[in-house]
Parts: C-alpha cells; structure tokens; sequence
C-alpha cells in the first residue's frame, strides 16, 4: 500500500521561506548528506504546488534534471500555455486542487509512494487530508521573525512519533511517523 509522505523545512520560528518568499529548504547540502536519494527510490507520485512548480524558470528543467522523474500532479492555478517537456519517466498533470492531484497520485504511484512537495499551501494541505503518513521535517537553525508559516495549527489532525534524527551541518532532519 503507497504512504503519503510530506517532504519540508522551516526555521526555528516556523516559518518555511522567508518575507519575500525564498525558502529555506536545504536541498544541496540534502544531495551531499545522501538524505534525497532514498526518498527518491520510493516515490512514485509527486504531488506539487503550482507555487512550487512555477519556481524553476524553465518549466522544461524538470525532465532530466528535477530528481524525482515520476509523474508530477501540479495543483492550483491555471495550466501552463505550454506543456513541460517529459522524457518517458516524468509527466505533468495540472489538477485544480490538492484532493483532485493526491487521488490522481494515488492512481499512479504503483506500489510506490507518494511524496508531496511545495510551499506552506501544499504542506498545509496535505496535513489537512489527514493522509500523511510520514514527515520528513528539515529544521533550519535560523530564525526569520517574519515569513510564511509552513503550518496552519488548525490543519495540524493527526498525531506522529519520531522515527529517526539526522543532524547535518545546515538542518535537524527529522522522520515522524503517523501512529
């Protein structure tokens, strides 16, 4: 059976990027501490935020460079004028919100994972669903004293435990499991 697994990162204070968006996910030091990589062998579905998607400047880089070349259900916003590229291993689907893409997810993940990747809006809906199994949460020794929240306190509905900690140089990195 395919868990849901919520991938963020925010600081001390709470916050996943700072006032004027940037965030704060640690993803280079992540590929040198070998912390992405099994995440990737288990995911077969990603389901991402438009916010997130319309970060990388070409829509195109994700095929042959985004490192989970799976299928990507895109939720909010409109669809692109053009269709990103896709290389056979990773697709695009745009969906109108985050129940419509994890259903799809869950269609096309096999027997494999899915994992849900963005800013605040997916992490907050995703907690939301109530269908998150696993957390992995990247705490940042950083306060920004201002920001964007990584979560709503009124989406916070399930309980977890920890799985594991992994300290690197830029994060705490924390597995939490559903009970």
């Amino acid at each position: 059976m395919s868990r849901v697994l919520l991938d963020a990162a925010m600081s001390i204070d709470g916050f996943w990027a700072d006032e004027n968006g940037n965030s704060i996910f640690p993803v280079e030091e992540m590929h040198r501490a070998g912390l992405i990589a099994p995440l990737v062998l288990r995911t077969g579905a990603v389901v991402m935020s438009r916010a997130s998607f319309d970060m990388a400047d070409d829509p195109d880089w994700f095929a042959g460079n985004y490192e989970y070349q799976v299928p990507v259900l895109v939720f909010g916003g409109e669809r692109p004028d053009t269709k990103p590229k896709e290389n056979g291993r990773i697709s695009f689907a745009f969906l109108p919100d985050f129940t419509a893409a994890l259903t799809a997810a869950h269609q096309v993940c096999g027997e494999r994972d899915i994992m849900i990747i963005g800013e605040a809006s997916a992490a907050q809906s995703a907690m939301e669903s109530g269908e998150v199994d696993e957390i992995y949460l990247r705490l940042v020794p950083r306060f920004l004293g201002k920001g964007i929240a990584l979560f709503d306190t009124t989406s916070l509905n399930r309980d977890y435990r920890r799985t594991s900690v992994t300290m690197t140089e830029e994060a705490t990195h924390i597995h939490l499991t559903a009970l």
